[in-house]
């Protein structure tokens, strides 16, 4: 077992392996820095020892997306979230994207992170975060649960934020298969949600396997379908039919879809965002989706990245 390693910018680095697989995850964030396949990468990496680019790997709590305005209603009562996204005045991707979590317990294929979201400005429930991976013959698993501490029911959801990727480098020629009939639209500079549409005539329609070309993507997908398992699969291939998979239970009735366009010029279209969540973006401020996490409950989601082969 590989001791972990202190990083300044990522807290605590533990490095799995296991079924063929290797993984890097970092305390901060309860991140996945990276995982590879027999030595073939299934998600984009970065350096652990430097600053972790546009959330990649982090985990998304108590809300994923955005809470336009920071401004939400909980219980009848008004509140306003710190703003993280000066550039469109809005609360981005939760609580904990930069918080060293603790990590509990490790060994060579599995880590346990953990923290406890305490009351703060805008936000102001005890919620305890366990958030676990596990290599498994079929790629790396993430069990997130979340418990409430407090007194008062709570809201809440999960997200994710890892980039897929397939080889050959560039978004443009890999093949997305996304089964999805439904997706919602925004508007302006600012991504404020609008309305939900079916995306069949779209150009963002991937029900059946297609090449992303220059299709710019930054949406959240729902009416998934999911299988006789009661999951849901988002494969990204390149010609050759061999790429990454993330697959996801019915708690994540949401996958946010990005392209990476804009991030950062280095980076664009390198990898592409897969993020199943448990609701849209601006859930907070309409209601829907938003887990009511009385005290003493919790609540469980899982997701899996893996390896995508041609048959």
């Amino acid at each position: 077992m590989s001791e972990p390693q202190l990083t300044s910018a990522n807290g605590q680095v533990v490095a799995l392996a296991g079924h063929g697989f290797s993984a890097e995850l970092a305390s901060v964030g309860a991140t996945l820095v990276s995982l590879e396949h027999q030595g073939r990468p299934l998600v984009r990496a970065f350096d652990p020892q430097q600053p972790r680019p546009v959330f990649s790997g982090a985990i998304l709590a108590p809300w994923p997306n955005r809470v336009r305005d920071g401004r939400y209603t909980w219980e009848g009562v008004q509140r306003q979230l710190p703003i993280t996204e000066p550039a469109r005045g809005h609360a981005l991707h939760g609580l904990v994207v930069d918080t060293d979590f603790t990590l509990a317990q490790h060994g060579d294929d599995f880590a346990e992170f953990r923290t406890i979201i305490t009351p703060s400005e805008g936000y102001h429930f005890e919620v305890q975060l366990v958030i676990s991976y596990q290599l498994e013959p079929q790629g790396l698993r993430t069990t997130a649960t979340a418990s409430n501490l407090g007194a008062e029911a709570a809201p809440f959801g999960w997200g994710s934020h890892a980039y897929l990727v397939a080889p050959g480098g560039k978004a443009d020629a890999w093949t997305l298969s996304l089964p999805a009939h439904e997706v919602q639209l925004t508007e302006g500079q600012r991504l404020l949600p609008t309305e939900v549409v079916a995306v069949a005539g779209t150009e963002l329609d991937f029900r059946t396997p297609r090449t992303l070309g220059t299709t710019f993507i930054d949406h959240a997908y729902t009416s998934l379908e999911f299988d006789g398992e009661k999951l849901a699969r988002a494969v990204l291939t390149d010609e050759h039919g061999v790429g990454s998979q993330i697959i996801w239970d019915g708690t994540c009735g949401w996958v946010q879809v990005h392209t990476a366009d804009g991030d950062d010029p280095a980076l664009n279209r390198t990898g592409l965002a897969v993020e199943p969540m448990t609701c849209p973006p601006g859930a907070f401020n309409c209601g829907e989706g938003v887990i009511r996490l009385e005290p003493a409950a919790t609540h469980q989601a899982s997701w899996l990245i893996g390896p995508a082969q041609a048959s």
